[in-house]
């Protein structure tokens, strides 16, 4: 992400002061906490995506301490927001992390319902 985009002539369009500005930090700040809407809780992560819905899905992998997750996140048309991971269930849009040196799959399911 630039923060400076050139405009004289011999350099049009270039763009320059990237990724040593802050520019990437800043970035990385509005893609997880507010396209994918991930938020940290401790050790939960909460999801609250809002991602174009013509998007079938976002892919997350994530390290927690000595852990691997490995998170699918849908937004679909149902009555509440759910998820799987490993061999466990549950409802809502927060998934419990652990310090456990696994590689976890988990898929998020958020309701867009209103």
């Amino acid at each position: 992400m630039a923060a400076d985009v050139y405009a004289n002539e011999s350099h049009k369009g270039r763009g320059g002061w990237t990724w040593y500005t802050g520019s990437s930090g800043w970035m990385y700040q509005f893609i997880t906490g507010s396209l994918l809407g991930i938020e940290l809780q401790k050790d939960q992560m909460k999801f609250s995506p809002c991602f174009p819905l013509n998007w079938p899905s976002v892919f997350i992998v994530y390290r927690y301490k000595t852990s691997t997750y490995n998170i699918k996140v849908f937004q679909m048309e149902t009555p509440e927001s759910s998820w799987q991971m490993d061999n466990d269930r549950g409802i809502g849009n927060t998934i419990q992390l652990e310090d456990d040196g696994r590689q976890h799959e988990a898929e998020v399911y958020i309701s867009i319902v209103n």
